[in-house]
């Protein structure tokens, strides 16, 4: 059961676990996450207003937001669900155990030849 507004009250952080980060950047941190109610995984990207606001990309998240919210394939990670407080931005992802591509190509620079039929199967013709 995905993280949805359609039939609750909004999110706020109260509504979750927050476990070990799984990334950083400029703007914010990535935590894995689950929901207290019914335990449902996700990574929960926080972002910091300050940060947003002193680059001024304001609208460009909003825009994101709006873009991501609305994709739906098999090769883009979800987002579920956003909320905020008075300090952060929260957006509620899915979370994928194995990490980025880009980051094991990184880490591993080739990938053997059953994971990179498993990532060309994927990508389709």
């Amino acid at each position: 059961m995905e993280p949805s507004t359609s039939t609750r009250r909004p999110f706020t952080i109260d509504d979750f676990e927050i476990g070990r980060p799984l990334g950083k950047g400029k703007f914010g941190n990535v935590y894995l996450a689950r929901l207290k109610e019914n335990h449902f995984i996700v990574a929960l990207k926080v972002l910091f207003k300050s940060q947003i606001e002193k680059e001024g990309l304001e609208h460009q998240l909003r825009r994101e937001v709006e873009i991501q919210a609305h994709l739906q394939h098999p090769n883009v990670l979800r987002l579920y669900n956003y909320f905020h407080d008075a300090r952060r931005v929260y957006l509620i992802l899915e979370y994928a155990p194995r990490g980025e591509l880009y980051k094991e190509l990184q880490r591993n620079r080739v990938l053997d030849e059953q994971r990179t039929a498993t990532v060309r199967g994927a990508l389709g013709p």
